[in-house]
């Protein structure tokens, strides 16, 4: 009987740590922006982002349990971003994004992606192969 309910336990949890994704790379989402005042730090680095209309690049910021939000901005008026993947490669974590020729009222147009974890260094590039430096102010 012990057996049995140890093997039932078991396949439960790692039914329900499957289900949760972990800290990963590829358990990701994209911030709705009508969210932004609950992180202050990324509030305050948004709005410097649309008083400097032409930086083009990404932010890693730590929020809750560790988890990590990158924020993105195309640095162009014109150019709307939105999430293609989030994968592993070569123990590297790459982000893919489509920019889009579409305005969206922003001076510059970002995009926050959640992520579960990094693994190794981060990188971002655009499905038309176009790279975002890490912004360091």
């Amino acid at each position: 009987m012990k057996k049995v309910l140890f093997v039932f336990m078991f396949i439960f949890i790692s039914s329900i740590l499957v289900a949760c994704g972990g800290y990963s790379p590829e358990n990701n989402w994209v911030l709705e922006k009508s969210r932004l005042d609950e992180v202050g730090e990324i509030e305050t680095y948004v709005t410097k982002l649309q008083n400097n209309p032409d930086t083009r690049g990404f932010k890693v910021f730590t929020i809750a349990e560790d988890k990590k939000m990158v924020v993105i901005s195309s640095g162009n008026k014109d150019k709307s971003l939105e999430l293609d993947n989030v994968e592993v490669v070569s123990g590297d974590t790459k982000i893919t994004l489509s920019e889009m020729n579409r305005k969206n009222g922003e001076d510059n147009p970002y995009i926050m992606v959640g992520l579960g974890a990094i693994e190794g260094e981060l990188y971002v590039k655009s499905i038309e192969g176009n790279s975002f430096d890490k912004i360091t102010w």
